[in-house]
């Protein structure tokens, strides 16, 4: 997952961020809210404020896969907004969420108009596709070191820096690291034992993270 976590918002100047407020609206999403379909048409691009959110996509398989965890700070659909393209994937909050909503066409406007929100988002975006590229390097390890990396990177998502709370469940974990429920359920109960997590449903307290960080090599 990422190493280093850039989230959008921040890599925005005052300005811009004021310009970006100006042209959006604060919505509050309950738990559970789908907040977009993959393959729908792209009407409008999100900043996370406040919650997480899931995005997830259909495999060749049929089987729904878990891409990414979006967190306070990140930008959701800013693809869609660039290439014009339907949804590559589905969005669902986790707990509840706050998001500013801003309309596609607004958007690539001031994109357009100021060059620093356009650069934001190439950072974003070049950020992701190495994430990527880590990804399929991680999902060659063992079934220990993938789920080691999906809980430090939903933790960095959440800003905590020594040790915090992950609100998945363990088919969604199960997803994200890319093994099974049978697979992830002895992960656990080894990273209990070592003393580096706690659990609890759907909550999984990260107790250790350097131990975590040891375990991702």
């Amino acid at each position: 997952m990422e190493s280093e976590v850039l989230r959008f918002w921040g890599l925005l100047d005052p300005v811009g961020q004021a310009l970006l407020d100006a042209v959006g609206t604060t919505r509050d999403y309950d738990p559970g809210a789908i907040v977009c379909h993959e393959g729908e048409p792209s009407q409008h691009v999100l900043v996370v404020r406040r919650g997480l959110m899931r995005v997830t996509a259909i495999s060749p398989g049929g089987h729904e896969k878990v891409l990414a965890i979006r967190g306070p700070g990140d930008i959701v659909g800013e693809r869609s907004a660039v290439d014009g393209l339907p949804r590559s994937a589905s969005v669902r909050v986790l707990g509840e969420a706050s998001a500013l909503v801003i309309a596609q066409a607004r958007f690539t406007d001031l994109c357009r108009q100021q060059p620093r929100i356009a650069w934001a988002v190439l950072t974003v975006v070049v950020s992701r596709q190495r994430d990527a590229d880590r990804q399929r390097i991680q999902f060659s390890g063992t079934s220990t070191q993938r789920v080691a990396a999906v809980l430090l990177d939903v933790a960095l998502h959440r800003g905590v820096g020594s040790a915090g709370a992950v609100a998945l469940s363990q088919e969604e974990l199960a997803s994200a690291a890319g093994t099974s429920r049978e697979s992830l359920v002895r992960v656990l109960r080894l990273l209990r034992q070592q003393g580096i997590v706690r659990t609890g449903r759907r909550r999984i307290d990260i107790l250790a993270p350097d131990r975590l960080y040891d375990l991702v090599g």
